[in-house]
């Protein structure tokens, strides 16, 4: 037991392993956000009876699309790193199911927001 918590800490502060987890979240709340803002312009175009309606309606679809492929690389650098300290592959793949929870609950809150 005592081991283990040491190995933590040494990953964890030592390694620069928090660094890590907060730039991670950092990356994942700024996909989400623009994730938000594409999704909120295809579902609430502007009341414009003008043909750039349709521009931004198309435009949010590719704005979305670049904050998932976003989301995707920060998916992607994580597991990597979480794969150079040979983390068993449960650890990972319960990350990869907490990591498109939050995002998919993110979005929703910032659309939640942006509504009210």
């Amino acid at each position: 037991m005592k081991l283990s918590e040491s190995n933590l800490t040494r990953e964890l502060f030592d390694e620069e392993g928090l660094d890590t987890v907060f730039t991670h979240a950092r990356n994942v709340i700024t996909c989400t956000v623009i994730i938000a803002a594409g999704v909120f312009a295809t579902h609430h175009p502007l009341q414009s009876p003008t043909p750039a309606t349709w521009t931004i309606h198309f435009a949010g679809y590719a704005v979305a699309a670049v904050g998932v492929l976003l989301l995707l690389l920060n998916l992607y650098d994580g597991l990597r790193s979480l794969a150079r300290r040979r983390h068993p592959t449960l650890l990972r793949l319960a990350m990869v199911l907490a990591y498109v929870g939050l995002s998919v609950r993110l979005v929703q809150v910032f659309m939640l927001f942006r509504l009210n």
